[in-house]
């Protein structure tokens, strides 16, 4: 507990009379006379973030190419089976919001998906693998890339996930070409975190 100490002196006639008072300083309902407070207000305008990526962010090109030791008359070249699977992505989100305002993460491609293509996309965890805060919720289920964006989170609050390959979200990419074309070139799919309406 801290102490003030205060000498105060009256003068009466020629004669000096001092007296000693002992204030508890830490209790500012003592105070006295010569006492005053302040104060000063303290605000913070923080802004809004929101980022989302896929990892890893160097290259996270996917490539499906045809394994020669599946090829069998009769069936689709890209494969065995007509298709193949990636499970090497992860899709990491920062959010802060100002308020209650929510988010979803929204997948789509920035081309038309050409006829005899499918891809579909899908989260494996429907909650984040590490981070702290509400990063969303995944739907889990299998959604067909197309021009159109499509939820693939919702809920994205003040969170993040952390950072890199496995960690965030785990995607699982499941590609059907049953027409053996090719993708056109510059062809993306593309994720975009959009206010909840």
């Amino acid at each position: 507990m801290k102490r003030a100490m205060f000498i105060l002196v009256w003068f009466i006639g020629a004669f000096a009379i001092m007296a000693q008072e002992t204030l508890d300083a830490s209790d500012p309902s003592n105070f006295v006379v010569g006492g005053a407070q302040g104060f000063h207000f303290l605000s913070m305008n923080l802004l809004e973030v929101q980022i989302i990526d896929v990892e890893p962010e160097i290259d996270n090109a996917i490539t499906f190419g045809v394994d020669p030791n599946s090829l069998e008359a009769g069936l689709p070249v890209l494969s065995g089976t007509g298709g193949t699977v990636n499970e090497d992505l992860w899709l990491n989100i920062t959010s802060r919001t100002s308020g209650v305002e929510r988010y979803n993460a929204l997948v789509y491609s920035n081309q038309p998906v050409p006829s005899g293509f499918t891809i579909k996309v899908q989260v494996l965890n429907t909650t984040s693998v590490g981070g702290l805060g509400n990063s969303g919720t995944a739907t889990g289920a299998e959604i067909t890339i197309s021009e159109t964006p499509t939820i693939v989170i919702s809920d994205v609050g003040s969170g993040y996930t952390t950072d890199g390959i496995n960690k965030g979200f785990q995607l699982r990419y499941i590609i059907s070409n049953s027409g053996g074309g090719s993708l056109p070139v510059g062809f993306e799919i593309l994720y975009d975190l959009q206010l909840q309406n």
